[in-house]
């Protein structure tokens, strides 16, 4: 992965959903769907009949004599609820209202340190059951498909039909989806380094891959590093150098050349094995902007990833995120883990193509529909790849893979891709990779609601 380069993009909101069990109070029609809930101020987990993993995007907020207070990561507990619920974390409270099975809206009061309290109006969208599906969901996604093009594929003893609620209906499956709680915080990480490793997490489960530790030392290493491009921006500017590299001659707090470098020097032993950056200075939208992306998603979705470090820095008009990721070498037993995920809703309409290296365009130029990926253990040859709209229609659209792409070839042989031509319109759409060996990984996902 040391090839990989920055991201330059525009970071939508959060988005992405999959089919889910309903859960918690019924009343009015409305039963709150469980998994994962996200939104611009904060994100959790419906499970087990409570909000868990309550986690607030950076707030901040000002007090007497021009202080200013700031709030962020993990709100530690986990609350029952039933049309609304009220967390109480150490720092305050935090309310919400369901107005619907995937829509809630409410206020928080979040005390900053000794300064000041945050005071809040936040709204979530649910957006995946983390818990593989539910059959429920699956036939909603049925009904809208009158071609025929989405009854499993032949036979498989996982289940078939039932794997991820339906929504994955070949031979074989990615996943499953996971439920795993993220590692306790570390001391020495602040607020927005463990909050992008819960964050990060949350995104993993979705798509069925191992949970991420985070690592004292890669967050370090990241964090000097995105201090080191924004202290120096002008010299960047100026002599066109690799927001990747460094070079000695612009200062004092210069940590190495390339990241594996920085990493040695922060005290990491292990084996660095990738690097993303992106320009907004927070973790949320860093990490969604990444996700949205080609070839920045795959170091953190891939199964093999272990470790990883965030650091962010903000001056002016100028930030920086930077992570820093470590990985064991990949296994046979490694889960496909595609994007989006089978049954996932809300998936955004369009892409805008900004990204380092430059992905392969389609034939009247970006924005496309959304970035497909399929990531598995081994380069794994495709025999046919389809897209298709809920009556069974063909998409047209552009494939990726390591003899089209490149960039792919450097930098994951083992993954395909493929973006609509243009932006998608509000529907369900499936995919179905045919692979070489006689296998069918096939999956829908919806745009929109």
């Amino acid at each position: 992965m040391r090839g990989l380069i920055c991201v330059i993009l525009v970071c939508l909101s959060a988005c992405g959903s999959s089919s889910g069990a309903s859960g918690g109070g019924a009343g009015l029609g409305i039963s709150p769907k469980t998994g994962l809930w996200q939104g611009s101020d904060l994100s959790f987990r419906l499970v087990g009949g409570k909000v868990t993993e309550l986690t607030l995007t950076p707030q901040t907020c000002g007090g007497a004599g021009g202080c200013k207070g700031s709030l962020s990561g993990p709100l530690i507990g986990s609350w029952p609820y039933a049309m609304s619920f009220l967390a109480t974390p150490a720092s305050g409270t935090v309310g919400g209202n369901f107005v619907a099975d995937t829509s809630i809206a409410g206020t928080l009061q979040l005390q900053a340190g000794t300064c000041c309290t945050i005071t809040a109006a936040w709204s979530a969208i649910w957006v995946g059951d983390l818990d593989g599906g539910s059959s429920d969901d699956a036939g909603d996604a049925n009904s809208s498909d009158t071609s025929g093009a989405d009854t499993p594929i032949g036979s498989d003893e996982s289940g078939g039909s039932t794997a991820w609620g339906g929504a994955s209906f070949g031979t074989i499956h990615p996943g499953p989806a996971q439920n795993a709680a993220s590692p306790a915080p570390l001391s020495c990480l602040t607020s927005d380094q463990q909050s992008a490793v819960t964050l990060l997490n949350n995104y993993r489960n979705a798509v069925g891959a191992s949970v991420v530790n985070g690592d004292c030392n890669l967050a370090k290493a990241s964090k000097a590093h995105a201090d080191f491009y924004v202290a120096h921006i002008s010299q960047y500017n100026s002599s066109g150098l690799s927001p990747h590299e460094e070079d000695a001659s612009y200062g004092s707090d210069f940590t190495g050349v390339n990241f594996w470098d920085r990493d040695t020097a922060a005290g990491f032993s292990g084996q660095p094995s990738g690097e993303v950056i992106a320009f907004l200075g927070t973790p949320g939208p860093a990490l969604q902007g990444w996700i949205d992306t080609v070839y920045h998603r795959l170091p953190l979705l891939s199964p093999t990833t272990q470790l990883i470090g965030y650091g962010a820095k903000k001056s002016g008009n100028t930030a920086a995120d930077v992570i820093d990721s470590s990985a064991r070498n990949a296994m046979a037993s490694d889960p496909i883990v595609v994007w989006p995920w089978p049954g996932q809703h809300n998936v955004a309409s369009s892409w805008n193509g900004l990204e380092g290296p430059t992905p392969p365009s389609p034939p009247g130029g970006f924005p496309s529909g959304p970035v497909i990926t399929a990531q598995f253990a081994k380069a794994t040859p495709i025999s046919a790849h389809e897209l298709t709209d809920a009556s069974g229609t063909a998409v047209a659209h552009t494939w990726l893979d390591s003899k089209t792409d490149a960039n792919l070839q450097n930098l994951s042989p083992e993954t395909v891709g493929l973006y609509a031509n243009k932006p998608l319109a509000a529907g369900t759409y499936s995919v179905k990779l045919t692979l070489a060996a006689g296998d069918v990984l096939a999956w829908r996902f919806t745009v929109g609601k």
